[in-house]
């Protein structure tokens, strides 16, 4: 009698987990990424270096993604069909400052805020002439 009390205990548990594990279980949202395009230069570190921003775990590969800094579309790029190819815009930052990046596709949107140095400020200055890294990009 136990031994069919424990078996139908643990079925019950085991129906009432399911639910439960498929309800929280959320799918990973979009991320952004920063390329660096030249492993000497200062690309999204420094302005006025290209910079590539690109959008990874897509869950859609069909639907453009919108890539905005500050709320200014500079690119709209499609991902890959066919491919696991990602979807990607370059950015030359104008100076030196703090900036928000979005990317949306559909009802994700993922955000990341970056510090650039000025190329001529003295951030700049000493990451390029004294090899310094001073702490600035993502």
């Amino acid at each position: 009698m136990k031994t069919i009390a424990r078996a139908a205990f643990g079925a019950a548990l085991l129906t009432a987990a399911i639910p439960l594990s498929t309800r929280t279980a959320a799918a990973q949202n979009i991320q952004i990424d920063l390329m660096y395009t030249d492993p000497g230069r200062y690309s999204c570190e420094l302005s006025t270096e290209t910079c590539w921003i690109s959008v990874v775990y897509l869950t859609d590969l069909t639907t453009p993604v919108t890539i905005s800094v500050d709320g200014t579309v500079i690119g709209t790029p499609t991902p890959g069909t066919g491919c696991w190819c990602t979807p990607e815009t370059a950015w030359i930052p104008p100076k030196g400052g703090r900036y928000t990046l979005t990317a949306t596709q559909g009802s994700q949107k993922a955000t990341k805020t970056v510090t650039i140095g000025d190329y001529n400020g003295l951030q700049g200055i000493v990451q390029r002439y004294l090899g310094i890294d001073t702490g600035s990009g993502s």
